[in-house]
């Protein structure tokens, strides 16, 4: 899907997550509609965990655009 989610952990209890993405990430929908209108692509992503009781795989596309957006919007101030 042109995204990935990195998590690593130190002795300390510490750790620090690392998010890589693509051309062909910013090219899937689902990815960007998570990026630029963060409560629709939750209100998708949680609309199909209901009916479906859990969180599928294509929920991830959803939730990786949201929190890229959300970093890069903190990233900006």
């Amino acid at each position: 899907m042109g995204f990935s989610l990195l998590l690593s952990t130190n002795a300390r209890g510490g750790g620090e997550a690392k998010l890589v993405w693509s051309e062909t990430a910013n090219l899937n929908a689902e990815f960007q509609c998570g990026r630029k209108t963060p409560a629709v692509a939750l209100e998708i992503a949680l609309g199909r965990v209901e009916r479906v009781g859990a969180v599928s795989p294509l929920d991830f596309s959803h939730v990786m655009g949201v929190i890229v957006g959300f970093l890069e919007g903190r990233a900006a101030r």
